[in-house]
């Protein structure tokens, strides 16, 4: 049976179409399929001396955006989302395929999905993250996309171009632009995600259960080749002097007494890093059923103040995912 793959589209209405403005510019507007895939392959052929492709569109489907993102970056074209323009969903692959960048207008991004096939999300989900990461995208473009919903989208802020590199000209870009995960699987289940990732400097798998919020993001991971797990509190802006502390994770459950663990966290630049709270297989259970049951969770300083609160909708599913994967490994 054939299935479609489609990004969410916008409310925003433009007709499809593939116009050559000048012998070194391109522009694409409307919804991505498979005709405006040909339109633009036909006009960068009668176009050689192209150098760059502005973008006007809503989104469409995700594999044409990859299609016509190849053709952008296999020839160094660059990409430019002019003032008063969007660029949503899959358009906003073919934006990051750019040689060099420039978002002047609106970029979007949100996760990919099959209709009624998981299987089929995380073969494309793998293709896409594939993707971004030849075009040198950064983590947090990445993470940001893995943590919206398909039927929402997450519009970058002028600062978010910049300080994500999002935005990329002559001269900025280098090894250490690129980023040093690698997603082979995501889930996003309300407010928690699931997934497996490659960390692509040391060429080792992690399994990883992480909140929607960001700052700070809450995330507990495996590493099945040295059966190492850990979880992390991580600030994208704050720096912190090393060193150790005593935290409090604290899981509320309406009607019910809170539950609570006691944990010594190690003090890094953007946060703290600690062992799992548990005591054997009956202590690991204790804490994931915590986060499966619970309905709010929340971490404390060693002063008793509240450093940072978590929604846990969607967490029963997510911590079924986590803990299959633990048991796969």
């Amino acid at each position: 049976m054939w299935t479609a793959i489609w990004c969410f589209v916008s409310p925003l209405e433009v007709n499809a179409e593939v116009a050559q403005l000048d012998d070194r510019t391109i522009r694409i507007t409307g919804q991505f399929d498979a005709k405006l895939v040909g339109e633009f392959r036909a006009a960068v052929a009668r176009a050689p001396n192209v150098a760059t492709v502005e973008l006007h569109s809503p989104g469409g489907r995700v594999y044409s955006g990859l299609e016509i993102a190849r053709i952008i970056y296999d020839l160094r074209l660059n990409t430019w989302i002019t003032a008063g323009s969007e660029c949503y969903s899959a358009c906003s692959l073919a934006f990051l395929a750019g040689e060099l960048r420039l978002a002047d207008g609106l970029l979007g991004v949100h996760q990919v999905s099959g209709v009624n096939d998981d299987s089929l999300t995380q073969l494309v989900i793998s293709e896409v993250f594939d993707a971004l990461r030849q075009f040198g995208v950064s983590d947090a473009l990445i993470s940001r996309m893995l943590r919206t919903p398909p039927d929402d989208i997450y519009v970058f802020s002028a600062d978010e171009l910049e300080d994500f590199g999002i935005n990329r000209r002559l001269g900025d870009v280098s090894d250490e632009d690129l980023p040093h995960l690698r997603v082979l699987t995501s889930t996003l289940n309300q407010d928690w995600l699931t997934g497996t990732f490659l960390n692509t400097h040391t060429l080792k798998p992690f399994f990883a259960m992480e909140s929607r919020l960001l700052d700070p993001v809450f995330r507990i991971v495996y590493y099945p080749h040295s059966d190492a797990s850990f979880g992390e509190i991580i600030w994208e802006s704050r720096e912190f002097p090393s060193g150790q502390t005593d935290l409090t994770l604290v899981f509320e459950r309406r009607g019910q007494e809170p539950l609570w663990a006691r944990i010594r966290a190690n003090v890094e630049p953007n946060g703290y890093t600690f062992d799992l709270p548990i005591d054997g297989a009956s202590g690991l259970e204790t804490f994931f059923s915590a986060f499966a049951y619970a309905h709010e969770f929340s971490i404390k300083d060693f002063a008793a103040e509240t450093i940072a609160n978590y929604s846990l909708a969607g967490s029963l599913r997510a911590t079924e995912q986590f803990t299959t994967l633990l048991r796969q490994r």
